[in-house]
């Protein structure tokens, strides 16, 4: 498998590209709720709740890969109370198998879903992302992993 690697730079955009697409999509950021999905989603959750003033920041950590990188059933281990709403942004590094967006949607329905990367084999699609296309065997390695 063809490995892609992301630059701290390439993050900051894409975190920036995510806040202006929310900005524009959300009728009033002082009411706005913003949920990492860990780990991946923590470092941009935390950019784009700076760059928004966005002070309700959550988290939820959802499990998709075992210790080897293997695929595994999703798994919720969260320990934050989270809110439905059009105002609630759930915010993840990439869409792989879409596995994750079909939880997040079935659990949330109203809840946006918002990632930096998507890849072409995604089964769901969320519903803002600052980069779609990535070719479906690359594995992305991000700077935190």
């Amino acid at each position: 498998m063809e490995k892609t690697f992301v630059s701290w730079e390439e993050i900051e955009h894409w975190s920036d590209r995510l806040a202006e697409k929310i900005a524009e999509d959300c009728t009033d950021l002082s009411q706005a709720t913003l949920v990492a999905v860990s780990r991946g989603g923590l470092i941009p959750t935390q950019l784009i709740a700076y760059k928004l003033d966005i002070r309700d920041v959550r988290v939820m950590k959802l499990l998709s890969y075992d210790e080897n990188n293997e695929r595994c059933p999703i798994s919720d281990i969260s320990t934050d109370r989270l809110f439905d709403g059009a105002d609630v942004y759930f915010i993840d590094d990439i869409v792989d198998s879409g596995a994750t967006i079909a939880y997040i949607q079935k659990k949330f329905p109203t809840a946006r879903i918002c990632t930096l990367l998507t890849k072409t084999c995604c089964a769901e699609m969320p519903d803002i992302c600052a980069r779609e296309g990535l070719p479906a065997d690359n594995w992305v390695v991000f700077p935190w992993d």
